[in-house]
């Protein structure tokens, strides 16, 4: 198992701040992946100023979970803030993707808000 990083910019974002990070099995086949990236926040009424880490998108497969595939890839997230010097990790988990709310939990994330939403 191994944990590759692959940049993939939006249009009008600059190269490097959205970040791919993909865990391929020994084989090469891409068995789960998330995004992330680098978010400095500014302070508010109510929050300090910081730098966090985002974890965006992970993508879970309910038939493989518990497998170990999901650690290095979360660790990889981690180093990528490590590095930028962030001091927290968050995760955007989307209600489509209510696989991955078990697996965001496992790995010691807890709830924080609820965003909601309607049309226009």
């Amino acid at each position: 198992m191994s944990v590759q990083r692959r940049s993939t910019p939006r249009a009008g974002e600059p190269r490097r701040a959205r970040i791919r990070l993909v865990a391929e099995s020994d084989e090469g086949e891409v068995v789960r992946h998330t995004f992330c990236r680098v978010e400095r926040r500014e302070a508010s009424v109510i929050t300090l100023p910081a730098a966090v880490v985002s974890m965006e998108q992970p993508a879970v497969d309910p038939a493989g979970g518990r497998s170990g595939v999901g650690a290095p890839l979360v660790e990889a997230v981690r180093e990528v803030g490590r590095r930028a010097g962030c001091r927290r990790l968050v995760a955007s988990v989307g209600e489509f993707n209510a696989a991955a709310r078990p697996f965001c939990e496992a790995i010691g994330l807890r709830l924080m808000q609820v965003r909601m939403d309607q049309p226009l």
